[in-house]
């Protein structure tokens, strides 16, 4: 491998269909009714879900959440604090930035350090979309093994 390039792992949609299906069920066990989307490595969707009775902006919310999870490779929960380290420039342009969604909902999946991709959940309360995200994202390290 040439210094120039670089090698990037992402998850499968194989893999992307069983994180899917546990953030689901947590979900459906929980009484939630909540969009997901799953994102690939280098941002792209590979799965997502719409349920039943969710609110239809929360496919967008839901995008957004993962798109800032595997674009920063942090919990999009992570952003309350971040953000009130920043300077106030950065607190107020930042969250005003199309396609981020600062507040939880949003994991990234990581292995071995590197995102290999990420999950965005929305249509519950944060705490809640943050619940449902990491269901998925406990689903990767289950079946990936703790790196």
């Amino acid at each position: 491998m040439t210094a120039l390039l670089r090698q990037q792992s992402t998850l499968t949609l194989r893999l992307a269909m069983q994180a899917l299906g546990a953030a689901v069920e947590f979900a459906e066990q929980a009484g939630l009714r909540v969009s997901l989307v799953i994102l690939d490595a280098s941002g792209q969707p590979i799965h997502s879900a719409h349920m039943d009775g969710a609110p239809r902006p929360c496919q967008a919310i839901a995008l957004n959440k993962a798109l800032t999870a595997a674009g920063f490779g942090i919990s999009t929960s992570a952003w309350e604090e971040r953000l009130q380290k920043a300077s106030p420039a950065v607190r107020t342009g930042l969250p005003l930035q199309p396609g981020l969604a600062l507040f939880g909902g949003g994991e990234p999946f990581l292995h071995d350090g590197q995102v290999i991709g990420a999950i965005g959940v929305s249509g519950a309360s944060e705490a809640m979309d943050g619940e449902c995200a990491r269901a998925a994202v406990n689903k990767v390290i289950d079946l990936l093994g703790a790196p």
